[in-house]
């Protein structure tokens, strides 16, 4: 495995645990797969805020005029495999699995332009949209997340009588409260520090050596919107004669707003009969300055549909749209780590080895970023290190 895993990932003592993941995007289904390798499903519990699992990796669905069931990717765009050949290798059998069983499938649209950050690695779709990858993941660990659960505080509770070791209380948004012996943390770093902050896990990364609160907070996100369009199925006919790309990067010099077109339907390859899609992502400098604004989402979406109009003056008129603000997108630059290490286990100043792990996890704390092996990376090494926590290692 890749120096930047903790492994090989022990097993537990025979006592019964409950370990709690915080986030049901892409890291949080990568730690539970990880946990499963040696707890069972009952051990491991997954709490996501939004009534969709995915996180970033967002998928739009609506039904369009004759019945026809509209996807896009609002988010994530494709799945590129890292150049890094170590963690290539160590996640190949993810990617196996989910060729195996349709959820990956080699990008064959033309993509127009392109990205550095992208790299020279194979490219993969998901046919019915990138949210079905982190719901795949989570179904192949025999998990079932408890979604429009919100985590709204965290508390150590101190071990009692006999009991060895102390546990963390994690309290959601409605009211319900349940006890862990580990939780990892999974979320942006913005909610992550809302979470910990209501307890004693903000002040255990305020006495963290190495890495502490003002490494987290100097963490920058990208910002922008995201505009889906949707049509009719008679409308594929259309697209096709005046478009031969599933994906296009707009350049400043045709549009200072519009960095990234997709005609999503064709870039999953689901133009069978299904609604056509139209994805629209802006640039970041026009996102933060449009949210910092608070400009009111009918002038945004005003804006934005003039000016893909002058990019592509043939477009007919929707049945439908979604305009999603990502206030937090795509990590700028990962927290540097000690040693490359993908994820932060946070311990009391005083130590104490029967302290509950506390690990926090996410595309920002990798060193590939915000990627989908930047994801999956994180996600590995934060069960790791809970499952070190729980043998006292």
């Amino acid at each position: 495995r890749p120096a930047t895993y903790m492994s090989p990932i022990p097993m537990p003592t025979t006592t019964p645990v409950r370990v709690a993941i915080v986030g049901g995007g892409l890291t949080g289904a990568a730690v539970g797969r990880a946990l499963r390798r040696a707890l069972p499903a009952e051990s491991v519990v997954v709490w996501e805020g939004l009534a969709q699992l995915g996180g970033r990796m967002m998928t739009e669905r609506t039904t369009v005029l004759g019945g026809a069931t509209g996807l896009a990717d609002s988010g994530a765009q494709y799945v590129t495999v890292t150049d890094d050949a170590d963690v290539a290798e160590a996640h190949k059998p993810l990617y196996d699995s989910l060729a195996a069983a349709g959820v990956l499938v080699p990008m064959r649209g033309r993509i127009e332009g392109g990205r550095a950050a992208d790299g020279g690695g194979t490219n993969y779709v998901a046919p019915q949209g990138v949210a079905s990858i982190v719901e795949r993941v989570f179904s192949m660990s025999s998990l079932s997340p408890c979604c429009s659960r919100r985590a709204a505080a965290l508390r150590h509770v101190a071990a009692r009588g006999e009991e060895a070791r102390s546990r963390w209380e994690l309290t959601s948004a409605d009211g319900r409260c349940e006890q862990f012996d580990g939780v990892v943390v999974a979320c942006p770093i913005p909610d992550m520090l809302a979470l910990i902050d209501t307890g004693e896990g903000g002040a255990w990364l305020d006495g963290a050596s190495g890495v502490g609160r003002a490494d987290l907070t100097g963490v920058q996100y990208s910002s922008r919107y995201a505009l889906t369009l949707f049509y009719p199925a008679s409308a594929a006919a259309v697209f096709a004669a005046h478009i031969d790309w599933a994906a296009r990067y707009v350049s400043k010099a045709d549009d200072d707003a519009i960095v990234y077109l997709a005609h999503d339907s064709a870039k999953r390859g689901g133009e069978d009969g299904g609604a056509v899609s139209l994805v629209v992502h802006t640039s970041v400098p026009y996102g933060i300055r449009a949210l910092k604004a608070a400009e009111p989402e009918e002038s945004v979406l005003a804006d934005l549909r003039a000016r893909v109009g002058k990019l592509l003056p043939w477009l007919p008129e929707p049945e439908s749209l979604v305009l999603r603000p990502w206030r937090v997108s795509q990590v700028r630059y990962p927290v540097a780590l000690p040693g490359g290490a993908a994820c932060l286990p946070l311990r009391p100043a005083a130590g104490g080895r029967a302290a509950p792990a506390l690990v926090l996890a996410g595309d920002a704390f990798s060193p590939l970023g915000s990627r989908f092996d930047g994801c999956v990376q994180s996600g590995e090494s934060a069960a790791a290190a809970v499952l070190a926590a729980l043998v006292g290692t």
